[in-house]
């Protein structure tokens, strides 16, 4: 079947059905304003949708990467945790080795000189003590 520019038939119109066949939205300009306005209308709704998806992966992305600082931040908060508990076991094991190692030191100190009093005394005695032996038999020899 061929059509004419209005859409309808050509073959055997007469002016009567020229009437009938000028309807507004079988005609070219109709066609053309039409078709251009569902093409801008596919256009707006392709824009807003590629700006909607483009909102939604930026929304995705943004909250992954608050995430991902917000598990840096929690990750870096609990190894100074454990870094300072380590620390802390570090620190309570060498004052307490530090406060025996004195606690011997002044032990021995206090060891040696009582040692060496006690040494001095019994050498002082011993040579009082030959002293007056000494003395004592000068003092029957004579």
């Amino acid at each position: 079947m061929d059509e004419s520019i209005s859409g309808k038939i050509a073959a055997g119109s007469h002016g009567s059905d020229r009437a009938q066949l000028s309807n507004p939205r079988e005609g070219l300009i109709y066609t053309w304003v039409d078709g251009s306005l569902g093409v801008a209308e596919e256009v707006v709704r392709a824009g807003f949708g590629l700006l909607d998806d483009v909102r939604v992966e930026t929304q995705e992305r943004l909250g992954a990467t608050l995430d991902l600082v917000e598990g840096i931040n929690s990750g870096v908060f609990r190894i100074a945790r454990k870094t300072l508990v380590r620390m802390d076991g570090i620190s309570a094991r060498a004052l307490t080795n530090s406060q025996h190692g004195w606690h011997a030191l002044l032990g021995t100190l206090r060891r040696t000189s009582q040692s060496a009093a006690g040494l001095a005394s019994e050498t002082a005695v011993s040579i009082v003590g030959e002293r007056r032996a000494t003395q004592q038999l000068i003092m029957q020899s004579s």
